[in-house]
């Protein structure tokens, strides 16, 4: 297994092609600004096969994380641990104060375990859908 930062020159349609296995929906368009508009893209491949991302926006002084996914025969292994942990190191290294992630609450422990996320129950993520 290898872990990387991609590329801003990271073809698009590779990123497609893995989204339309693991999360159908995604437009070549839509790929194309994922690429351009991420703070960071950290790729898993195995045999050059992508096999898992994750993404975080950030402007310098936040961060926020998510497209942690992983193909599921490739699940349960730790690569979206080492994704999520990689994600977080390299945001940190850039003096990012604060890290969030929204996620269900089935997947809080994996946050915690992976990178030390903490919960706070008081904490709210509101939503404004546009799909």
């Amino acid at each position: 297994m290898i872990y990387q930062k991609l590329s801003k020159q990271f073809p698009a349609k590779k990123l497609k092609n893995f989204y339309d296995q693991v999360l159908p929906g995604k437009t070549l368009e839509q790929c194309q600004n994922l690429i351009k508009k991420s703070s960071i893209i950290i790729g898993a491949f195995d045999k050059n096969e992508l096999i898992g991302i994750g993404r975080a926006l950030d402007d310098g002084v936040y961060a926020f994380i998510t497209d942690i996914m992983v193909r599921p025969n490739h699940q349960k292994k730790g690569v979206g641990s080492s994704i999520t942990k990689m994600l977080c190191d390299s945001l940190l290294k850039k003096n990012i104060k604060m890290i969030h992630c929204s996620t269900s609450k089935r997947l809080i422990p994996f946050y915690q375990q992976s990178a030390g996320f903490e919960f706070d129950s008081d904490d709210v993520t509101l939503y404004l859908k546009n799909f």
